[in-house]
C-alpha cells in the first residue's frame, strides 16, 4: 500500500526522479530549543544510545543511527547552528532508535490507517525523497522518522521514546495514533 501511495505521488509529479532530491526541513520547522536536544540526549543516554558529534560528515549527511554500536551520530557541519535543526535530525534518528526498541518493526506495523494517514501528511516533496532514496523495505521506517521529526512537539517525542523504549511497552497501535488525533468523520 506504501509503495503504491508513493508511486502515485512520483508519477503525478511528472516521474521527475531523475535528479537528486535534496532531504528538506519543513516549511515551519517543529519549534525546539537547546534545552530539548539535551533533554532528547539525555532520555537517549539513559538507553545506552551515545549521541556523537562530528564536524567530518559528507555533504548531505545530517545524522545518522548504527544500532549495532548504538551510536547515533550528529553533523554539525551540514546543518545549520539552530536549535530546530538539530532536534529535527535528532528526533527523526531516536525514531529510528524506537523501532529497533520494538524488535526492528515500524511504530506503525499492521496499522495500514495510522500509514495512510501518515502518508497523506507528508508533503509531496518529502515523499519523492523518499522513494528516490530508500529501498521499499525502508521506506515505512523512513516515513515515521521524517513524520514524527517534521511534526511532533518535543515532549510527545520524548514520551514516545520512553512508552517505545521504556520498561512497559505498549501495543503498537497505541504509539502513533494518540498523536495523529481524532479520525476526520468519527
Amino acid at each position: 500500500m506504501l509503495l503504491r501511495a508513493l508511486l502515485a505521488v512520483a508519477l503525478s509529479a511528472g516521474g521527475a526522479l531523475a535528479a537528486p532530491l535534496e532531504a528538506s526541513l519543513p516549511d515551519s520547522p517543529v519549534p525546539a530549543t537547546w534545552g530539548d536536544v539535551r533533554r532528547l540526549e539525555q532520555a537517549l543516554a539513559r538507553r545506552q544510545v551515545a549521541v556523537v558529534y562530528s564536524d567530518r560528515c559528507p555533504k548531505g549527511l545530517e545524522g545518522m543511527y548504527d544500532h549495532r554500536v548504538s551510536r547515533l551520530l550528529m553533523c554539525r557541519n551540514t546543518m545549520p547552528n539552530q536549535p530546530e535543526s538539530h532536534w529535527n535530525t535528532l528526533a527523526h534518528e531516536a525514531v529510528h532508535v524506537m523501532q529497533i526498541c520494538r524488535q526492528a518493526a515500524p511504530l506503525s506495523s499492521g496499522q495500514e490507517q495510522i500509514q495512510a494517514r501518515l502518508l497523506a501528511a507528508m508533503a509531496p516533496r518529502e515523499k519523492l525523497h523518499i522513494l528516490a532514496a530508500y529501498p521499499p523495505e525502508q521506506r515505512l521506517y523512513e516515513l515515521e522518522a521524517r513524520w514524527v521529526a517534521n511534526t511532533v512537539a518535543p515532549p510527545a517525542v520524548l514520551e514516545l521514546l520512553e512508552r517505545s523504549c521504556g520498561p512497559v511497552r505498549p501495543d503498537t497501535s497505541q504509539l502513533l495514533a494518540p498523536l495523529l488525533g481524532p479520525v476526520s468523520g468519527s
